[in-house]
Formats: C-alpha cells, sequence, structure tokens
C-alpha cells in the first residue's frame, strides 16, 4: 500500500476540516447558517476519507456508508447561501426536502449489507446535484446582489460579497478536473495528476473559506442583540435623543428616497456616528438598516400609490427610492402583506366607494 501525493493532501483536508468543524462548534455553534456550514464541513470530511478508503478497503461497509456524505455536499453549500441571503421562519423544515437522497439513501445502504440489493449511482446524483445546486446558488446570490445594491447596509454588502466568495470558489474547485480532462489530462494514463487537480483545489477551498470567515464577524460571530453593544458608550437618554432626531430629520430630508443610501452616507447626512447610527436602528427601533430604510420607503410609495393614481406603479418605485422591481415587490409584500398593484387596486375602489 503506498500512500501518494493526492492522499497527503486529502489527509491534510480531513485534519483542517474536523479542526474548522471543532471552532465553530466551540464559537460559533448557534446560527443556523453555522450549523449547516458545519454540516458542510463534515460531509466533506466523510466524503474524502470514503474515498481514501476505497483506494485501500473499497469493499467493507464503511466505505460504502461514508460515500452517502456526498450526497450533502452541494446542498449544504446551498443551504448555507440560502440562511445567510433569507430569514426564513423554520429554516429545518426547509433544509429537511434537501436531505432527502442522503436520508434514504443511508438506511438503504445499510440494508444493502444485510441482502442483495441494486447499487444506486450516487456519483451521477452527486454530479447532477453539483450542477442543479451551483445553478440555485448562483440565482440566490444574483437575486439578493439585486437587493442589496438598491438599499444596503455595510453589513449586508459584505454578506453578499461572502456569499460569491463561498459559491464561485467552489464551483471552480468542483468543475477543475472537469476542465483539466477537457485540456488533454487522461484519467487513467495520469492519475496522480488528476486527482492532485480533483482535491488540492478543495484544500485551498477550505483554508480560504476558514480563515476568511474568522476575520469576518457579519457571518461567523453574529452576536445576539442584547449583547451586540455592550461596551457601548451611548446611553439610553442619548439613544432615544439620537433616535428622535433621526426621525425627524428622515421625515424632514426623505434620505431614504436615495437609491444608493447606505448606512455611512445616513451617518453622514445625519451627524450621527455610524456606530451610534446602527446602535439605535436595531435597539431603539428594533429594525436592522435594511428594513428600517425600505419601511419608510413603502410608506412613501404607499402615499403616492393612493394620491396619484395616473403614475405607474413603476413611476412610483422609482420616486420611493427603488430602481428593481424584483426588491420593491419583495419588500412591499414583506412591509404591507400585498403586492404594489393590489394595493394600488384596493386604494381606486375604496376612493370609488366614498
Amino acid at each position: 500500500m503506498t500512500f501518494d501525493f493526492a492522499d497527503i493532501i486529502n489527509s491534510i483536508s480531513v485534519f483542517q476540516l474536523a479542526t474548522f468543524t471543532l471552532y465553530l462548534w466551540i464559537k460559533a455553534w448557534n446560527p443556523f447558517y453555522n450549523k449547516v456550514l458545519i454540516a458542510f464541513f463534515v460531509s466533506q470530511a466523510l466524503g474524502i476519507l470514503a474515498w481514501m478508503l476505497s483506494k485501500y478497503a473499497p469493499h467493507i461497509t464503511a466505505t460504502e456508508l461514508l460515500i452517502t456524505a456526498d450526497l450533502l455536499w452541494a446542498p449544504t453549500l446551498y443551504l448555507y447561501a440560502d440562511a445567510l441571503t433569507k430569514k426564513r421562519k423554520s429554516p429545518f423544515l426547509f433544509a429537511i426536502p434537501h436531505t432527502l437522497p442522503f436520508l434514504l439513501l443511508l438506511p438503504y445502504t445499510i440494508l444493502s449489507g444485510l441482502i442483495l440489493l441494486p447499487k444506486v449511482p450516487i456519483g451521477i446524483i452527486v454530479n447532477l446535484q453539483v450542477i442543479l445546486y451551483s445553478a440555485a446558488g448562483v440565482v440566490t446570490l444574483i437575486r439578493y446582489s439585486q437587493m442589496v445594491r438598491q438599499n444596503y447596509s455595510d453589513d449586508q454588502n459584505r454578506i453578499r460579497i461572502w456569499v460569491t466568495v463561498v459559491l464561485l470558489g467552489y464551483i471552480v474547485a468542483c468543475f477543475l478536473p472537469v476542465a483539466a480532462v477537457s485540456l488533454g489530462v487522461n484519467p487513467l494514463t495520469q492519475k496522480l495528476a488528476i486527482e492532485t487537480i480533483a482535491f488540492a483545489p478543495f484544500l485551498i477551498f477550505f483554508n480560504i473559506l476558514f480563515y476568511s470567515a474568522i476575520a469576518n464577524p457579519v457571518v461567523i460571530h453574529a452576536a445576539p442583540d442584547n449583547t451586540r453593544y455592550q461596551g457601548s458608550a451611548l446611553s439610553a437618554a442619548q439613544a432615544k435623543e439620537y433616535a428622535q432626531t433621526l426621525s425627524e430629520l428622515m421625515e424632514k430630508n426623505q434620505y431614504f428616497l436615495e437609491p444608493e443610501l447606505s448606512l455611512g452616507k445616513l451617518s453622514v447626512e445625519t451627524g450621527i456616528s455610524g456606530k451610534y447610527l446602527s446602535q439605535i436602528i436595531n435597539q431603539q427601533l428594533q429594525k436592522s438598516f435594511y428594513d428600517y430604510v425600505n419601511g419608510l420607503r413603502i410608506q412613501h410609495a404607499c402615499l403616492l400609490l393612493s394620491t396619484q393614481e395616473s403614475k405607474t406603479i413603476q413611476e412610483i418605485m422609482y420616486q420611493s427610492g427603488f430602481n428593481s422591481k424584483t426588491a420593491f415587490n419583495t419588500a412591499f409584500k414583506k412591509h404591507k402583506g400585498i403586492t404594489p398593484s393590489l394595493f394600488k387596486n384596493k386604494m381606486r375602489e375604496k376612493g370609488s366607494d366614498s
């Protein structure tokens, strides 16, 4: 039995994935997206172990069981991106259908070790998952990016960049072996080369993913609201005063109508430091910067829809600080529970009744 270069790369990957998992488990277990990231790391480690065992002990039951972890690779990465970009009421319920192939195949594999059952082409299923979930992840990223560009806070913009790095890094790592084969690397005669191309990018990806995450508190060290501003010099009286000032200035100057409004820009306009501005929006108003600004925009849009019937919804959308129909409809439905067109029709019917 020879231990080749690909085995060395994979051994390092498994060790680091175990270290990353332990770190997240201890330091930042609570957010759902970190639970999904842990599941991604664990499934990657188990999949790599399965590949190594398949070289030296392909027929033992443990190898077959570990291979089923491959079915969690693409779904968990997609769920991680989804959890970072969307606030779902029941994220665990949303995740269950995506893990069904693994949940169904695991007992099937155990049973096949006891009785003779047809082999399931796990490799083909995993490849299809990578393609489909990569596409779904890119769509999620595009929609989130469109929404953030309309009205972003620093945190949300960093999340957008982070999700881009995660998804594109994984896609590149997955498809490099395919590119290598298409460029002439023969999997049979150049086995070591194709294995190195297949596994080395993942080792690099795992390191970039984890060490960047440690340095990015927005996506890893999300603190609960009640502890986020511990140590702040802002007193309760000052916070109330700043909140009142913010509300008055927003009503008077309507900064929210600026499509590219950010926390930094609003800080300059109001004269309130960005740190304190974030604190009063989160604690005093019980909202994120994004929801706070969008709420004011939707209030303005409702006023225009009620009083300016001759204007189209698209015109009102632009006049309310949005420059994307998708972002406008999403925000409107979130804050009002209905679409802009339905709201406009209701206002029209109300006006005709009176």
